[in-house]
């Protein structure tokens, strides 16, 4: 029988009854006994319907249902005649779920969610290392040359690919879309184990010299900008100003993260979604360079049994070799190492990941002892009523189940909450999600963290339910009924136990508190660091150059410069530049610097990070100028330049650099450049840290198709988006500009995830802080009611109020200090963990601890002012005759 029939065949079994009694009636009255007599005898010899009714139900099946609905029908009574208590209690469980849910989902959505591809397990990503230059980055992308003799000679992989990812201009004349093209040798499709769901992936032929202009479309691609065209294959587009024939649309499943490059290494805008794939063509001269550019990244798929660590092995024995066959101009120490993708995804951001997760865990943690605390404070109340029952025969169990319905009510409730919180939470964290955590679609809800987030607060408010009934059950109900008077305070053992758990709270709020402080200072001192540059009234766009129009630096050169010019011409503007990488956009590309006389192979060179400006850049961003002077545009196709600081004392120690010449490239081909001026060091790569060596040549020496525009203004800058777009569509129309932003945008991007952990962990401490207030709140409200006569008696003898307050401040406060100094305790414990977080500051600073320690205790002494308020209330005759 369904169970939402219970009423429907209640009703019919009770007029059964009923007329089975009234026909016993009946005929008893036709054996000659009155209607009276009848009416008792025939109930007596039928028996209990009541009784009757009940066994039949348990016959049917629906005596737990009956017993389930009458339970949540009298919880939600009781629930109901406390709302105070209750709103608490559930949104305490819906905070602490929905905040524990939500960044549970983030953490293994990033680092252990597996990647969308077959057998996620098996990629991992090939990077190189060159000894020589690991002092200025750790780890290479790899080169062309060396990828080949990998493949050939390599027996550990399935297959192996190498790609870069470049925005380029999607359609003809007017405006085209600015896409981001992710450029793959073939083998990339066998690695992710991944087809196109129509058409098909490039070939190898299609991936030589003169043949790569094919295209495979992303599914959202195709659905946006061709409408999902199902007859889209074999038509052609523009793409980077080249004509390409549409070959194959991938799955709407697939999804490739955005790859790192050398040239992007650092770039906010590195995790842009992927719009198209191309064919990655090496000329042969490319594949020729036996060192070549460390400029591709890497990604492979693992043969089935074979470990990281093998494969690793494998490769670094096969940059032996290739070591021992460079020439002696480029001789280096190589090796090379494999990271799973994941991992390699993940990054940096592992630790703070883990810390949030811990501080979610902190705050869930929080919210349980609050909640233990707050039914125990309501529940011990109720002994009195399970010491009745007891005395009247009820057994443990059914006490138990009278003392947990309201609590499970209030779960059911609380949870609900907690799980729509969560729902909320997710996609709205989606949005504020900093680029480098952004890798995937979308963020779902794991069920998983829910259902670990609900069974933790279910232990904790069943656990503090129960209690009471545990208690009587174990104790003479007598004795109970004896002591009960409002004469009697709480006993010392379970007043005691109620303290722990608010030392507990203070304790672990002390850690969120004090950690969330850290980062705060950190980023607050980050976003003052002297970066070197100015970001007032200063607008920046990127600008992307089609190739076909584009082809030689002569052709881009002449396009910036008609650009420069006519931005420099307008009103309001006080300088406009270019530059290949805005600040904090990125690195620049890598040359070796070679000083006339310098006869060192190339790889023991200083690696120097160098930038093609126009000459206004440096006044565009306040970057000052320590001696020497700025080429102009009057020094055209001349090669000078100007070298940073460090630079300087790199290349000339102890001499002057103006004057002196050095080169990047052949000596024996190319002009050697002559130091004009140097350039205070900056911060344009990280805030973090100061930028390592810097050359600055003009921008006719070597202009990218894809560059940054710097326009400083003596006007309110949101005024000039329109008008850097207009005038770059005035010299060309087919050029399409992405962005166009306030400089102090990007400088807010660089800091996105410290500021993201930072809100978070301060959304956590400000929420433990808070029921960290409740929870002595609600324990020191208990308490001033269980000792209202013996505040009386302190009253009637001559006390003082202001000691009443002073003693319920001390009740209070004694066990948030004690709490506090064991969570600075923990604090210090794991500064290990944070001390990578931090710029310039210490995680054991004694301010910030003393400051998270004050806060605790002023929450504190506010939590215990309205019960300190109503203790010093008392009216002593009133009390003393209370009873």
């Amino acid at each position: 029988m369904r169970w939402w029939q219970i009423r429907k065949r209640d009703a019919e079994l009770q007029r059964e009854l009923q007329l089975a009694i009234e026909l016993e009636e009946e005929e008893l009255r036709e054996n000659g006994m009155s209607a009276e007599e009848a009416h008792y005898v025939a109930r007596r010899e039928f028996g209990n319907t009541t009784l009757i009714r009940e066994q039949t139900h348990e016959a049917w099946g629906s005596a737990f249902f009956e017993r389930l609905l009458q339970d949540a029908r009298y919880a939600l009574r009781q629930l109901w005649r406390s709302p105070g208590f209750s709103i608490v209690a559930m949104l305490t469980l819906a905070l602490g779920i929905g905040a524990t849910t939500a960044i549970f989902t983030l953490v293994y959505d990033v680092m252990l969610r597996p990647l969308p591809f077959a057998q996620p397990d098996r990629l991992v990503t090939m990077e190189e290392k060159v000894a020589e230059w690991s002092n200025i980055n750790p780890t290479f992308p790899v080169s062309a040359n060396h990828f080949a003799f990998w493949q050939q000679h390599s027996s550990s992989f399935d297959s192996m690919s190498l790609m870069q990812q470049w925005a380029m201009p999607l359609g003809g004349s007017g405006r085209p879309l600015q896409i981001e093209a992710l450029m793959a040798t073939p083998g990339i499709f066998s690695v992710l184990q991944v087809q196109p769901a129509q058409g098909r992936g490039f070939t190898v032929e299609e991936a030589q010299t003169g043949q790569g202009h094919v295209a495979v479309l992303t599914y959202a691609l195709w659905r946006k900008q061709f409408d999902g065209d199902p007859n889209i294959l074999g038509k052609t587009i523009l793409l980077d100003g080249f004509p390409y024939k549409i070959i194959g649309v991938m799955p709407q499943s697939f999804h490739m993260p955005s790859v790192q490059t050398l040239d992007n290494l650092g770039s906010s805008n590195q995790h842009v979604p992927i719009g198209i794939l191309l064919p990655l063509v090496f000329s042969k001269g490319r594949l020729a360079e036996v060192m070549g550019d460390l400029n591709y990244f890497g990604l492979a798929r693992l043969k089935p049994g074979v470990s990281t660590a093998a494969a690793n092995d494998e490769l670094n024995a096969l940059q032996q070799r290739i070591s021992a066959s460079l020439p002696a101009s480029e001789k280096a120490a190589l090796s090379a190492t494999i990271t799973p993708f994941q991992v390699k995804l993940v990054g940096d951001n592992r630790k703070p990941l883990m810390i949030l997760l811990a501080a979610v865990a902190g705050l869930l943690l929080v919210g349980c002892v609050n909640i233990t605390n707050l039914l125990l404070s309501r529940a011990i109340s109720q002994k009195r009523r399970f010491a009745v029952a007891a005395a009247l025969g009820a057994s443990r169990a059914e006490m138990v189940r009278m003392a947990i319905r309201e609590t499970a009510m209030l779960t059911v409730l609380g949870g609900g909450l907690g799980v729509l919180l969560a729902a909320g939470l997710v996609p709205s964290m989606q949005r504020y999600l900093p680029p480098a955590l952004n890798f995937r679609e979308s963020l779902h809800l794991d069920w998983a963290g829910v259902g670990c987030a609900l069974l933790l607060a279910v232990l904790a408010t069943l656990a503090a339910g129960a209690t009471p009934a545990f208690i009587v059950s174990n104790t003479a109900p007598q004795e109970i009924l004896h002591s009960d008077s409002r004469l009697t305070s709480e006993s010392s053992r379970s007043y005691g136990a109620r303290r722990i758990l608010i030392a507990v709270e203070a304790g672990v709020s002390v850690v969120l508190v004090l950690t969330t402080g850290l980062l705060i200072t950190s980023v607050a001192k980050l976003m003052k660091v002297d970066s070197g540059f100015t970001t007032e009234r200063t607008m920046t766009a990127t600008v992307n150059l089609p190739a076909e129009s584009y082809r030689d630096d002569q052709h881009r050169a002449a396009f910036y410069r008609e650009l420069l010019v006519r931005m420099n011409g307008l009103a309001g503007v006080e300088h406009a530049a270019f530059t290949s990488v805005l600040p904090l956009a990125g690195g620049g590309w890598g040359a070796m610097a070679r000083v006339t006389g310098d006869s060192r192979p190339d790889p023991q060179l200083p690696l120097e990070s160098v930038r093609a400006v126009s000459p206004q850049y440096f006044p565009a961003i306040g970057l000052r100028t320590i001696s020497g002077t700025i080429f102009g545009e009057g020094h055209w196709e001349k090669n000078l330049a100007l070298v940073s600081e460090k630079t300087a004392k790199t290349l000339w120690p102890g001499k002057d650099p103006l004057g002196r010449q050095f080169n990047l490239g052949d000596p024996a081909t190319e002009k050697p450049f002559t130091v004009v001026g140097v350039v205070a060091d900056a911060r344009t790569v990280s805030l973090e840290k100061p930028d390592d060596m810097v050359i600055y040549v003009p921008y006719w020496y070597r202009s990218e198709p894809m560059g940054g525009l710097v326009v400083r203004t003596h006007q309110d800058p949101s005024e000039m988006a329109e008008v850097i777009r207009q005038a770059i569509w005035g010299v060309d129309p087919g050029v399409p500009v992405p962005t166009v932003r306030a400089l102090g945008g990007l400088v807010a991007d660089s800091v996105a995830n410290r500021r993201f952990e930072m809100d978070l962990l301060l959304l956590f401490a400000v929420s433990a802080l808070f029921l960290a207030g409740l929870g002595i709140y609600g324990v020191l409200t208990y308490s001033v009611s269980q000792r209202y006569r013996e505040m009386g008696l302190r009253l009637a003898l001559g006390a003082q109020r202001a000691s009443l307050y002073g003693l319920v401040l001390r009740d209070g406060l004694v066990p948030v200090a004690i709490g506090a100094a064991a969570g600075v305790a923990v604090a210090f414990a794991w500064a290990r963990m944070v001390r990578g977080l931090l710029f310039q500051v210490s995680p054991y600073d004694p301010v910030l601890s003393a400051g998270a320690v004050g806060v605790l205790l002023l929450v504190g002494a506010m939590a215990c002012l309205l019960p300190a308020r109503r203790a010093a209330g008392v009216e002593p005759m009133q009390a003393l005759r209370t009873e």
